[in-house]
């Protein structure tokens, strides 16, 4: 079993990587892709203002970033990419006056820090470079290191330009990448299945935002899968812990 660490390093991915690349492919489809933070027309608000092709250059990095997130392959280079960007995020709303928006920004920049603090190892050569620094991978680095996060990947740069011209394509284009990067995590062996259901959930939750009414049908939905969510969470962090004690089993098992 891998240790609870990695399962919350790897939930954070995943919730960040959709909020942003949701965010993104909204704002480049003028409000029309399914997403829960916004503002979808940031573009139109900006252009009046001479910023249109600002706002185009965040939508874009925002789906970018997302991606990479949601892809674990290059999980640590799209956490690295959207800290200057929620930094950036947060300034305009607290200097706009917006209310209770820099909080959730906020809540956004810490778990994005966290998720560098995770992985800190990988940066204590800028502390100390003159030392010989041995960088070991860690167990979540074996997660999207298959055929189906360059999937994922590729499509996520193509649905950047389906945004724009043809909803139907975008929408299929982001269940494609959904299913990629899903399967990105689910194929690498030897997941429990507990740990497939904490991941599964999730992308099912993706699909329901982007796809429904989130006021109307999807809020229930949405609801009862993060109380499902919790109480699997619950049940992991606790036999994570009686792992922890007991022995670990290694994420890919040695050749």
């Amino acid at each position: 079993m891998i240790k609870n660490k990695d399962v919350f390093t790897v939930l954070i991915r995943l919730f960040l990587g959709y909020i942003f690349f949701s965010a993104g492919v909204c704002k480049l489809s003028h409000g029309q892709f399914g997403q829960i933070i916004g503002p979808h027309l940031m573009e139109e608000a900006l252009a009046k203002h001479g910023l249109g092709l600002f706002a185009q250059v965040v939508a874009v990095f925002q789906v970018l970033c997302g991606a990479l997130l949601m892809s674990q392959r290059f999980s640590l280079l799209g956490a690295i990419m959207l800290v200057p960007m929620n930094v950036a995020i947060l300034a305009v709303t607290v200097s706009m006056n917006w209310t209770g928006t820099p909080y959730v920004n906020a809540v956004f920049l810490s778990l994005n820090l966290l998720l560098l603090f995770m992985e800190r190892q990988k940066f204590s050569f800028l502390f100390n470079p003159m030392a010989t620094h041995e960088i070991l991978p860690t167990r979540t680095d074996a997660l999207g290191q298959n055929k189906y996060s360059w999937i994922g990947l590729a499509f996520s740069l193509l649905i950047m330009i389906a945004a724009r011209y043809s909803l139907p394509l975008t929408n299929t284009f982001a269940i494609i990448i959904f299913i990629n990067f899903a399967l990105a995590i689910l194929t690498v062996p030897p997941l429990s299945l507990l740990d497939k259901l904490l991941v599964i959930l999730p992308f099912v939750a993706m699909l329901l935002i982007t796809y429904s009414d989130i006021k109307g049908i999807a809020a229930p939905s949405i609801l009862v899968m993060l109380v499902a969510e919790t109480a699997l969470l619950g049940t992991r962090l606790y036999m994570g812990s009686r792992a922890g004690k007991l022995g670990e089993t290694p994420l890919v098992q040695e050749m």
